[in-house]
């Protein structure tokens, strides 16, 4: 119904006339016009081979760098976890030492071993090697003296 109303206003249809195969005139004068076939059909196979080479290759090339990059995350994740527990770990071997640092575990260990707090002290300065204070023995004996540094013997006074 639309193409009725549509009609009158387009006018009339012109029609055109192609032009016939002995009409065609080259140069002025008129040539035979003749039917050619088609181009033979060339085969495409060493074009087609070598299409389907680059995509197989990317394909493989694809595959193989998905499957990296899968090692390298599977990696990294076992190496965070083990990172973790050494972590764990670390941090429970430092709580241990400094528990044993502590002063009274050395001093309970001291007591194991039958050792008593010392009264006095010497001590041997190491850069000129001259020695401070007196020592003595705790159960209230004589002193202990200690010899020159160049034989390094205690000599006991008793």
């Amino acid at each position: 119904m639309s193409q009725m109303t549509i009609a009158p206003r387009l006018g009339r249809a012109v029609t055109a006339r192609l032009p016939r195969p002995t009409d065609i005139r080259i140069g002025g004068s008129a040539t035979r016009t003749r039917v050619v076939d088609a181009a033979p059909a060339v085969a495409h196979t060493g074009f087609r081979l070598l299409c389907l080479a680059i995509v197989l290759a990317a394909c493989a090339a694809v595959l193989l760098l998905n499957t990296q990059r899968a090692e390298g995350s599977y990696t990294l994740s076992r190496l965070a976890a083990e990172q973790t527990t050494l972590h764990d770990t670390r941090v429970t071997l430092e709580a241990q030492l400094s528990d044993l640092r502590s002063s009274e575990t050395l001093a309970d260990n001291a007591r194991k071993l039958h050792m008593v707090p010392s009264t006095s002290t010497a001590t041997l300065r190491l850069s000129d090697g001259s020695i401070t204070g007196v020592a003595s023995k705790v159960d209230g004996g004589t002193a202990i003296t200690v010899d020159l540094p160049a034989t390094g013997v205690a000599v006991d006074d008793d």
